[in-house]
């Protein structure tokens, strides 16, 4: 058994299949399946159902895998000692952020992050909040930002900031006048939607208290993954959506008369840094906490007295 064998099973366990995995690996399919097939021999049992598309763990394979999974992150936190114990803060952090935080807070801290670590690269993916979880346990991250709280295990969680949430009401709607928006006065129907399973549109949920699935009188369901895009449809529609707080900052000033205070609990999201408990690339971590704090308005550090809206995750 060596490392590479076990390198080679955990990007067939992601990929799914021996051509993919072989792609990626920069080796042959054949060569794979052989080293695949190695380790099933001295382990005199067998890792991988084949029969299945895509490919799935047998049962002792799944165990397997898991631990698979430990030594491999235990081996990166060695190749990473040399950073740890160096007095700059260098090398590649991969970060997930969830997609209604991403587009906002990555510009503000960018500038900040060159100026004050100019050897850190960040890598950003844009996922959901289970699909960081999930990449963060399997060492395909070194730490994510999600809307909190939420009930996954085994991981830890670092609280950065809270945003409000904000109704944006097209100039076309009776409401438009309003200086504050309350949402019970709103028509459900005139609400546009993110996608479902969406933890932003969880908590826009709760606050309106609306069920996903009875919208179904308007003519064009637009249903997205992006903020942007519900507001493009707000302003030559008509309706109403709603935005984060740091979504808020870049409207032109033409369309800010469009931004409403909820009149009901002020609700607000926390948003946070989740690692697993012993993260491989701690310095790193914690200097791409101290940026994003520096870089966010002091009044969204404070936790606010309103009601911090579940996710339902």
């Amino acid at each position: 058994m060596n490392i590479n064998q076990l390198e080679y099973l955990r990007e067939l366990c992601n990929s799914g299949s021996f051509s993919a995995a072989a792609e990626i690996l920069g080796i042959t399919q054949p060569a794979l399946s052989l080293q695949i097939q190695k380790l099933e021999e001295e382990l005199d049992f067998k890792l991988i159902d084949r029969t299945k598309r895509p490919l799935k763990l047998t049962d002792e394979g799944a165990v397997f895998y898991e631990k698979t999974v430990d030594i491999l992150q235990q081996i990166g936190r060695l190749k990473d000692l040399s950073l740890e114990l160096g007095e700059q803060i260098k090398g590649n952090l991969r970060v997930g952020i969830i997609p209604t935080v991403a587009p906002y807070l990555v510009p503000l801290f960018t500038q900040n992050l060159k100026t004050s670590y100019p050897e850190l690269q960040i890598e950003v993916f844009e996922l959901k909040t289970e699909e960081i979880v999930d990449e963060l346990k399997m060492g395909k991250l070194d730490c994510g930002i999600i809307s909190t709280p939420v009930s996954m295990l085994n991981i830890h969680v670092t609280p950065l900031f809270y945003e409000r949430f904000y109704a944006y009401v097209s100039v076309k709607h009776p409401l438009a006048s309003s200086e504050k928006l309350d949402v019970d006065e709103v028509d459900k129907n005139d609400i546009w939607y993110l996608e479902e399973g969406n933890c932003f549109q969880n908590q826009v949920n709760s606050i309106c208290k609306i069920n996903y699935q009875k919208k179904a009188a308007q003519q064009l369901v637009y249903r997205s993954s992006s903020i942007e895009s519900l507001r493009r449809i707000v302003e030559h529609e008509c309706g109403v959506t709603f935005v984060p707080e740091l979504a808020t900052i870049n409207i032109p000033a033409e369309q800010e008369e469009m931004i409403k205070e909820l009149t009901k609990e002020e609700p607000a999201r926390e948003i946070s840094m989740v690692t697993v408990k012993k993260p491989a690339r701690e310095r790193q971590v914690a200097a791409l906490q101290t940026v994003i704090r520096e870089s966010i308005p002091k009044r969204m550090q404070q936790k606010p007295e309103g009601w911090i809206v579940d996710t339902m995750l």
